[in-house]
C-alpha cells in the first residue's frame, strides 16, 4: 500500500522531531521543513520534493510574520509580562478556591464555570502577549499558506497548532485551510497519535474527517 505523502513544515526543530517520531513509518512518508520566515518556504521545498507532489501539507500556525520580529522579552515588555500572569494566577486561586468546599461547589455550578472562563480568558491573553512579544503570529502561518497555495494549488493544507485560539481558528478556515488540528499537551502527544493517523490520512485522501467539511 502506498504511503501517504505529508510536508511538515515548522519553526522549532524539536517540533520536527516530536512529529516525526510520532507520524513517520508504514503509514506516512514525511517530509519535514523547518523555516524561520513565510517567504524562505519555496526555496527550501523545491529541493526537497523535486517533481513529487505531496499528498497534504501540515502547517505549524504561529510563524514571525514579518523578517525582522520583535527581540523578545526586554525590560519595557517583562512588566507586562508579569501583570498577565498575575492576572492568570488569580483566576487559578479562584478556581482552586472553589473546589476546596465541595458542598458549596455543588450549589454554585454557573459560579464555577463563570471561573474556569476567566481562567482560560487570561490564558489566552497572556499566551497572545507572549507571542507578540516574541513576534510569533498566526498571520504568518497563513501568510505561508498562501504561499503554498500559490505554488502548489492543488495540495490541500491544514494547521498543527498547539497555541490557537478560536478566533484564530476561525482566520484560518477563512483563509482556506481545511482544518486546524490542536497539539494534545505533551504528556498525551503518544495516547492521541491514533486518533491524528485517522485525521491525517483522510485528508490526504481527500475526505474530511467526522464533522469537518468535505474538501474540494
Amino acid at each position: 500500500m502506498r504511503r501517504h505523502h505529508i510536508v511538515f513544515i515548522e519553526d522549532d526543530e524539536s517540533e520536527m522531531a516530536t512529529f516525526r517520531r510520532l507520524y513517520e513509518g508504514d503509514q506516512f512518508e514525511l517530509t519535514g521543513v523547518c523555516i524561520q520566515f513565510p517567504r524562505s518556504v519555496v526555496p527550501a521545498l523545491a529541493p526537497a520534493l523535486g517533481d513529487r507532489v505531496p499528498d497534504l501539507f501540515v502547517l505549524d500556525l504561529f510563524f514571525p510574520a514579518v523578517s525582522n520580529p520583535p527581540g523578545g522579552f526586554t525590560a519595557d515588555t517583562v512588566g507586562d509580562a508579569r501583570a498577565h500572569l498575575t492576572r492568570v494566577l488569580r483566576a487559578a486561586e479562584e478556581l482552586e478556591g472553589m473546589f476546596i468546599d465541595e458542598s458549596a461547589l455543588e450549589k454554585n455550578d454557573k459560579e464555577l464555570l463563570r471561573a474556569g472562563s476567566e481562567l482560560v480568558y487570561w490564558s489566552q491573553r497572556m499566551l497572545r502577549h507572549w507571542c507578540d512579544v516574541l513576534g510569533q503570529s498566526p498571520s504568518g502561518g497563513i501568510a505561508l499558506m498562501r504561499i503554498l497555495r500559490e505554488h502548489y494549488p492543488t495540495v490541500p493544507a491544514v494547521f498543527y497548532s498547539r497555541k490557537a485560539t478560536v478566533v484564530d481558528v476561525k482566520a484560518a478556515l477563512d483563509a482556506g485551510a481545511l482544518d486546524v488540528l490542536i497539539k494534545p499537551h505533551r504528556s498525551l502527544e503518544d495516547a492521541e497519535a491514533p486518533r491524528f493517523r485517522e485525521i491525517l490520512t483522510a485528508y490526504c485522501e481527500g475526505r474530511g474527517p467526522g464533522w469537518r467539511r468535505p474538501l474540494g
